[in-house]
C-alpha cells in the first residue's frame, strides 16, 4: 500500500514527508496490509514530525486508535490536531462524570475511525471499573513521549509500568512508540516495558539538529549573560531553562525589566499556565523563563534560542529541551552556561573543548558525523563571559585594588569615571565573579590583598 500523497497534501498541507517519517508511515502500512502483529520503537528528533507518523495511517486506514499522552494539556491539543486533520477524536481523562464518561465511551464503540486520547492513570481506573474491555481490539495503539515509561514510571508515576500489561489486554494490531530521546538505556526500558521484550522494529532516526548551533559559555555573572544573548538581534523568542520553581520566578523578573519575560513552571495554577502558554505560543520577542515543565508537545515553531542556566543532568534531557528552538527549520541557538565551581555528568561534553555535536551524539549512544555543522568548540563564536574583560582591564590599571574596592568602582561611578564600568551589575556580583576569576587561576591575591591578574607583578 502506498502514501496518498494528495491525502497528505489536502489534510495536512504537507507535499511530502521527511524520509524517516516516510518510513515509518510505509511501515504501518505494510503491516496493515499483511495483518501481522506489529510492535514499533520510533526514535525521531524534537520537531521531527511524530504526530504525522500516526494521524496519516489513521486517517488511511480508519479503524480506532489508542492515543496515550503524558499531559493533560497534550491531550487537548492534539485533540484539537486530530478534528483539524478530519479525525474522529475523543479524550477519556480523570475527573469525568459516570455519565459523561459513559456517553463518551459509547460514541467511540459506535464510530468509525476515532482517535481514543487518555493517559495511562485513566486506562488502569477504567479497568478497576471493568471498562477497558469497551476499547478492546483497537487497530493501534500509540504511546507518544514513550521515553517517560522509563524516566516517570520507575518512581514518579507508577501507572506508567502497568502500561505494557494493560496494552496486552486490549490486544491492539499494532503498537507503537515514539519519542524524540531515547539513548540506549531507555530504549531498552521501552522495549522491556510495553512490548515484555518481545521483537520490535526500530526506526532511529539520529539526534543531530542540523539548524542548531551549540554554544558552551563559561559565565561569571549567568543573568548578565542573558541579557546580552538576548539583546543580539535574532534570538528571540526564546526559552531560558532553569532547575527550580523558585528561581525560574526570580529569573523572570530580573528580566522583565529588560524584555518582555514571564515565569513557567508545574507549581502554577492551571488557568495561569494555560495563560502563559497562549501568550508565549502567539508572542513574537517573548522570553519564557521555565522550568521542565514546559517541554514535551509544545509546538511553538519559531522558537529562535534556548539558554540553560545550569547543566541538564543527562544528554536527553538536553536535546530535548534544546530540541524546542528552531522547530521551523530555521537557524537557531542553544546555550549551555556554566560556573567554573559546577558540576554535571554531562559536563565534559560542553567544557573539554572537542565538539560538543559529536559529544552529544556519542552519548546518545549514536556515531557521530566527521563535520561538525555548529558548535562553539569548532567554530569559535568569540563570546567572552559578561563582566571578564572589564574586570581584568581594572585589574591591571589599578595596581593597589582589593577585592572590596573593586567590586565598589567598577560598579559605581566616581569622580575619576565617567560612569559605571558594569553597568546594571551589582557589587556582589562583581565579587562573585571575580571569585570565579580566582578559582580558576586568571587572578591572583598579592600580599594576600591586592588583586593581581595571574603571571603579572608582585
Amino acid at each position: 500500500m502506498d502514501i496518498d500523497y494528495g491525502l497528505l497534501r489536502s489534510a495536512f498541507g504537507i507535499a511530502y514527508p521527511r524520509p524517516y517519517q516516510e518510513l515509518v508511515i510505509a511501515s504501518i502500512l505494510s503491516y496493515y496490509e499483511t495483518g501481522a502483529e506489529c510492535r514499533m520503537l520510533a526514535v525521531l528528533p524534537t520537531g521531527g514530525g511524530k504526530s504525522l507518523c500516526f494521524m496519516y495511517p489513521m486517517l488511511r486506514l480508519g479503524g480506532k486508535a489508542l492515543v496515550i499522552y503524558p499531559l493533560l494539556s497534550l491531550m487537548n491539543d492534539q485533540e484539537a490536531r486530530f478534528r483539524a486533520a478530519g479525525i474522529d477524536a475523543v479524550v477519556l481523562r480523570g475527573g469525568l462524570s459516570r455519565d459523561e464518561r459513559m456517553r463518551r465511551l459509547m460514541h467511540i464503540r459506535k464510530a468509525g475511525r476515532c482517535a481514543v486520547i487518555t493517559n495511562p492513570e485513566t486506562l488502569i481506573a477504567m479497568r478497576e471499573r471493568g471498562e477497558l474491555s469497551m476499547l478492546r481490539k483497537p487497530l493501534m495503539a500509540v504511546i507518544d513521549e514513550a521515553h517517560t515509561v522509563v524516566t516517570w514510571g520507575e518512581t514518579f508515576r507508577s501507572a506508567y509500568s502497568e502500561l505494557g500489561g494493560i496494552l496486552e489486554e486490549l490486544g491492539p494490531q499494532m503498537t507503537l512508540a515514539f519519542t524524540a530521546t531515547a539513548d540506549r538505556k531507555i530504549g531498552k526500558g521501552i522495549i522491556r516495558s510495553l512490548f515484555r521484550d518481545r521483537k520490535t522494529y526500530i526506526v532511529h532516526a539520529t539526534s543531530d539538529r542540523e539548524n542548531i548551533f551549540y554554544h558552551s559559555v563559561r559565565s561569571l555573572s549567568k543573568i548578565h549573560d542573558i541579557r546580552r544573548i538576548l539583546q543580539e538581534p535574532g534570538m528571540r523568542p526564546a526559552i531560558v531553562f532553569i532547575g527550580s520553581r523558585k528561581l525560574t520566578e526570580r529569573i523572570a523578573d530580573e528580566l522583565a525589566g529588560s524584555f518582555d519575560a514571564k515565569a513557567y513552571h508545574a507549581g502554577m495554577e492551571k488557568e495561569d499556565r494555560e495563560a502563559i502558554e497562549k501568550w508565549f505560543m502567539d508572542s513574537e520577542d517573548g522570553v519564557l523563563a521555565a522550568t521542565s515543565a514546559y517541554g514535551m508537545g509544545m509546538d511553538k515553531r519559531g522558537i529562535r534560542s534556548v539558554i540553560h542556566y545550569s547543566m541538564p543532568q543527562s544528554a536527553a534531557d538536553f536535546l530535548q529541551e534544546s530540541g524546542r528552538c528552531g522547530r521551523d527549520g530555521e537557524q537557531a541557538h542553544s546555550y549551555i552556561l556554566y560556573h567554573p565551581d559546577e558540576e554535571s555528568p554531562i559536563q565534559d561534553i560542553f567544557i573539554s573543548g572537542s565538539c560538543i555535536r559529536h559529544g552529544l551524539l556519542a552519548a546518545m549512544g549514536e556515531e557521530p558525523d566527521d563535520r561538525c555543522l555548529g558548535c562553539s568548540a569548532c567554530i569559535p563564536d568569540a563570546m567572552k563571559p559578561a563582566g571578564e574583560e572589564e574586570i581584568l582591564r581594572f585589574i591591571g590599571r589599578h595596581p593597589f585594588a582589593s577585592i572590596e574596592s573593586a567590586s565598589h568602582d567598577l560598579c559605581s561611578g566616581n569622580i575619576f569615571q565617567r560612569g559605571r564600568r558594569l553597568p546594571g551589575w551589582k557589587p556582589e556580583e562583581v565579587r562573585r565573579a571575580i571569585g570565579f576569576l580566582r578559582e580558576e587561576g586568571t587572578v591572583r591575591l598579592a600580599m594576600g590583598r591586592f588583586l593581581r591578574i595571574a603571571g603579572k607583578g608582585f
